[in-house]
């Protein structure tokens, strides 16, 4: 930070939360700048301002998030000896970010990279998280029983899962395309959900991670989120938090931008492989190892099925 910032905005970019949750700590007293404590939200703060947060120490950084529309074929980890590509290498200076959550390398669609440790726990949790909306090409023809029971909630080898919003977009011959939003973030489990009703994925696009959605996001494209983007993705994540309650939300993932400089060379190697294993347990979009679905120029209202992935829905 170079200029005088407002006080709501310095906490934000600290990475506590939206700037509701900023506004409220400032409002009830938790902050003091300079040892003096300031209720108002957009009190200007200098670079050389000290500001504490409940007695603890705070700094604007440079948080970076990005929306990446993954292509086939593109690893969504940071590191892949078996892939041609990784996600972290279609945007600038992306080896300091984490993918939050990942899709399989033969499916399509939306990724957020960060450096936000906080947001990315959150957004991440296992259990209950973010909606996040499929489109799925499946084989075979769909009825209204099993659109019925992905609704209500099928039973898999890991348990029940949570009624799903399912709908049909379009049935041919021999293939449907079917929109799902799912909460959990189990393994595999758009997969897994659509052949427990005998209605096996061909391919697989995630068109929308919370409240962010891929409209005009070329395959292989990305963008750095907008202000209003990105407060509605800290929103989702408190939301998140609150409905989890006192569960423990585990270690922050340590991201690569909060790894130690070249000084600790093997320390820095060591927490990025607990990063990496942080981010396969707590994935949600691993629920999502599935492939692309290809194009249908004929569906009304949409880039070729779905999102504008490379041959998928």
């Amino acid at each position: 930070m170079s200029q005088p910032m407002n006080l709501v905005i310095y906490l934000a970019r600290a990475g506590l939360g939206s700037r509701r949750s900023c506004d409220d700590l400032i409002r009830r007293g938790a902050v003091t700048v300079n040892d003096e404590v300031v209720t108002f939200p957009r009190e200007k703060v200098m670079p050389e301002d000290v500001v504490l947060v409940d007695g603890e120490p705070v700094e604007a950084r440079e948080l970076r998030y990005f929306l990446v529309n993954k292509p086939r074929g593109v690893a969504s980890t940071r590191r892949d000896p078996h892939a041609e590509r990784v996600i972290v290498d279609l945007v600038p200076n992306g080896r300091i970010l984490f993918p939050v959550g990942r899709l399989d390398v033969d499916t399509t669609g939306l990724i957020i990279l960060t450096n936000d440790g906080v947001l990315a726990n959150r957004l991440m949790h296992p259990r209950y998280g973010v909606p996040k909306t499929y489109v799925a090409r499946v084989r075979g023809k769909v009825t209204r029983r099993a659109l019925g029971a992905l609704r209500q909630g099928v039973d898999l080898e890991d348990g029940l899962t949570a009624p799903a919003e399912v709908n049909l977009k379009k049935q041919s011959a021999k293939t449907a395309l079917v929109e799902i939003t799912i909460h959990e973030g189990r393994k595999r489990q758009v997969r897994r959900m659509f052949a427990a009703v005998d209605l096996p994925v061909e391919e697989l696009h995630r068109r929308r991670y919370g409240p962010i959605a891929d409209k005009g996001l070329e395959p292989g494209g990305y963008r750095e989120l907008a202000g209003d983007e990105l407060e509605a993705l800290r929103r989702a994540g408190e939301e998140v938090a609150v409905a989890v309650g006192g569960e423990v939300e585990g270690q922050p993932i340590l991201l690569a931008a909060e790894a130690p400089p070249a000084a600790e060379p093997i320390r820095a190697a060591a927490d990025e492989r607990v990063a990496e294993k942080a981010t396969d347990l707590h994935e949600p979009g691993r629920e999502a190892a599935d492939a692309p679905p290809p194009r249908a120029p004929d569906e009304p209202g949409r880039e070729p099925d779905g999102a504008g992935s490379a041959g998928s829905v």
